[in-house]
């Protein structure tokens, strides 16, 4: 395994060094002057990404040709033919040979690593892994603070602002981007994740023309999706991270976005000026702050590196001057490179597994568990003090009381460490029914003696347990003892993969299961420690017609997966047979109140009412709404909510409009709100509660939105509620008076 990431990752440094070192000469031969910037950007992403197509190549043949089945292998477990005693063996076949999944000798040959310097490459591909690990670690906390930063910012109440961009918007048809204050010491406008456009102080105050520039810069780099660009070049940055010369190609890449958006910005010609001088002034603001740009995620119009001078002089050039070339010339450069990598050659280097590695340091099971196979059957588990394999290459026979083997077609190896002692036997098929056998302790062989004899009867019933298809042996303790037996053979089970297997094959047996028999199942599933598998359990069950109390203990097992969206995946499988009594969705409540993350407890909120539109279902989802923290999750999760609400449930309109009041975002609170003015028949107590929402809201612009749709619904019924209409009048207070003249308007077109 090693050698394949070993080659893979040395191929991908040569193939990227000789398109970005190359592409970097031709630049600075000053062959790229006369070509278009977009040519140029198509030129430096090929450099960027290319290198990991070429790298990716030589493996695909070989990969192709691999059996579908060699990725995980499949234990086909059978009856054999009577034997010579009245013993019926189980017999458990691994898969034929199978050639490795990646052929590394079929690969063009550029150079090969000495055996003996085979520590040394096992070392830099965990250096490698492990920063990888680390680097994409720390990516992702800097967008999640950032996402959380820029939700927290308070939103732009600036009708001339929100005029030019909602007008921008339409003409280079992008959506509108949500406008909020940039954070102290961000010095440039810029847009961050989740659409949302940050415009610092000093840019209030432009002049129309130059925020229009400004505006049609920022909505150029949404037009082009360069934040999705953005996001993509840092997961390569921190994934590829050995590779130094991606910084060129990424502030390369950098710079011809600016100078495109600056070219669709300055679209039409007068506004040239205007844009040049916007950034002569972002220069300014810059220079007083340090230099501080801003977060390295966002899209700026002066981004970290940003030559503002050279995009001044480009912005002030004449059309003549700007660098043209027919579009042949592109597509036939970029050809070129193309052909390139599929002709250049591949790294090979062999003889790196890291197990012999592992083994010398005495780092105990862990050169186990790196033992790659690429034939036979594999087992490798791990408890405290110790760890269990087994490989086996063949199929094997183990008696009825599945102490020992029977009979063996090819090899079969066991090795067992605990204590500090490591126990290992050694099978071979010697033909005509012989098995030869070798059991070592440590390094030295030994005769099997009272110990090693009941060390490899509990070897033997751990392989069985693994080996046989758990269907097969539910049917056979079925068979012997009835559903306690199976259930007892579940409980018995020592790893959660294998309680697991068994609980989903005792679900598979024919009849219907006691009352006794499922809640012995979901107490089995609860006992299951990681959060995959005891997923996995609980949705097998939740497929079953559950009781009240069984449902209720189903999801207090639910409450403890330890995962957001393991539980959210969990309660999603029984959302449709939800049982709508008081006490199920309390205990509804509670599960998904334990889920931490706003989007996956937003999920869980819309597959449940999905599932159940039932008003009962509905009340609890809006309870459940009000410990989501985001803003836009939160307003997500209520717009599943009111779409089935039809508008005269009283209870339940409160509900929603207590739940929207808990918005702090202007935009997000409106949209919830409007969402509910929608409905058909909102009435007087629901218009009230809307308007004592909207009251709280901080931004002038969206709370006179919010004013004026319910202005209009109230002039969709007649006659029109002279209480309602002073209410409206009272949640005006405090606005300016353009908006207080906008809601008059309003209200003398309702007389």
């Amino acid at each position: 395994m090693t050698d394949v990431l070993l080659t893979w990752l040395c191929s991908y440094l040569l193939h990227s060094s000789l398109l970005i070192a190359g592409l970097w000469a031709a630049e600075r031969a000053g062959w790229l002057a006369g070509m278009a910037t977009s040519t140029q950007e198509t030129l430096w992403r090929l450099a960027l990404l290319g290198g990991l197509v070429s790298a990716s190549l030589p493996l695909l043949p070989a990969a192709s040709t691999a059996p579908a089945d060699t990725a995980r292998p499949v234990v086909v477990a059978q009856q054999v033919a009577a034997q010579p005693t009245d013993v019926r063996p189980l017999v458990v076949e691994a898969p034929a040979a199978a050639q490795p999944s990646a052929q590394l000798g079929a690969l063009p040959i550029a150079t090969s690593l000495a055996p003996k310097a085979h520590d040394l490459a096992v070392g830099f591909v965990a250096a490698w892994l492990a920063g990888a690990v680390l680097m994409l670690l720390g990516l992702a906390l800097q967008w999640a603070w950032l996402r959380r930063a820029v939700c927290r910012l308070p939103e732009l109440a600036d009708a001339r602002w929100h005029g030019l961009a909602e007008h921008l918007a339409a003409d280079m048809r992008v959506p509108l981007p949500a406008l909020r204050h940039a954070r102290a010491g961000w010095a440039s406008p810029l847009l961050a994740p989740g659409r949302v456009l940050c415009l610092p102080a000093w840019c209030l105050d432009l002049p129309d023309d130059e925020a229009r520039a400004v505006l049609g810069h920022e909505l150029a780099h949404l037009r082009r999706r360069d934040p999705a660009w953005r996001l993509l070049a840092a997961v390569i940055k921190a994934l590829l991270w050995p590779q130094a010369l991606n910084r060129i190609a990424l502030q390369r890449l950098d710079l011809l976005a600016e100078l495109a958006c600056d070219a669709a910005a300055a679209q039409p010609s007068g506004q040239r000026l205007a844009l040049a001088q916007s950034l002569l002034r972002c220069a300014e603001a810059l220079k007083a702050q340090g230099g501080r740009h801003g977060p390295a995620l966002a899209c700026g119009a002066a981004s970290a590196g940003s030559p503002l001078l050279a995009r001044v002089r480009r912005l002030l050039r004449s059309d003549d001057e700007t660098p043209r070339e027919r579009r042949g010339v592109r597509w036939g450069l970029v050809g070129i490179i193309l052909v390139a990598l599929v002709a250049m050659p591949a790294v090979v280097v062999s003889h790196t597994d890291g197990r012999s590695l592992l083994e010398r340091l005495d780092f105990g099971g862990l050169g186990d568990s790196m033992a790659f196979s690429v034939r036979g059957t594999r087992i490798y588990s791990r408890y405290p003090g110790g760890s269990f394999a087994v490989v086996l290459d063949g199929k094997v026979a183990f008696n009825d009381a599945e102490d020992e083997v029977q009979t063996l077609t090819g090899t079969l190896t066991v090795k067992e460490r605990e204590g500090g002692l490591t126990r290992e036997m050694v099978l071979k098929s010697m033909g005509e029914g012989r098995i030869e056998r070798e059991y070592r302790v440590g390094n030295d062989s030994r005769p099997l003696d009272e110990a090693g004899r009941q060390w490899w009867g509990k070897a033997v019933q751990r392989m069985a347990e693994s080996l046989t298809d758990p269907l097969v042996r539910a049917r056979k303790l079925f068979a012997r003892g009835g559903i306690d037996a199976v259930l007892a053979d579940i409980e018995s089970a020592r790893e959660d993969f294998q309680r697991r297997r068994r609980i989903e094959s005792a679900l598979k047996l024919d009849g219907a299961l006691p009352v006794g028999a499922v809640e012995r199942l979901i107490t089995a599933s609860a006992g299951l420690q990681g959060a995959f598998e005891r997923r996995e359990a609980l949705s097998a069950i939740a497929r079953q017609p559950l009781t009240e109390p069984q449902q209720l203990a189903w999801l207090a097992a639910a409450a403890g997966i330890d995962g957001d969206f393991e539980r959210r995946e969990a309660l999603a499988a029984l959302a449709p047979r939800l049982l709508t009594s008081p006490a199920v969705l309390a205990a509804w409540g509670q599960a998904v109140g334990h889920i931490g993350g706003d989007f996956e407890l937003r999920s869980a909120i819309e597959a449940q009412v999905s599932a159940t539109p039932q008003p009962a279902v509905l009340a609890a989802a809006l309870q459940a709404a009000t410990h989501i923290e985001g803003d836009f999750e939160k307003r997500e999760a209520l717009g599943a909510v009111v779409q089935r609400l039809q508008g005269d449930e009283a209870d339940l309109v409160d509900a929603y409009a207590r739940a929207a009041g808990g918005i702090g975002g202007g935009f997000e609170r409106r949209e919830a709100l409007n969402k509910l003015l929608d409905r058909p028949r909102l009435g007087t107590a629901g218009l009230e509660r809307v308007l004592a929402s909207a009251e709280s809201m901080e931004g002038g612009f969206e709370r006179l939105q919010v004013l004026l749709r319910v202005a209009e619904k109230l002039g969709q019924s007649k006659p029109v509620d002279a209480a309602l209409i002073e209410r409206l009048r009272r949640a005006g207070r405090g606005m300016g008076d353009h908006e207080r003249g906008q809601i008059e308007n309003a209200l003398d077109r309702l007389s």
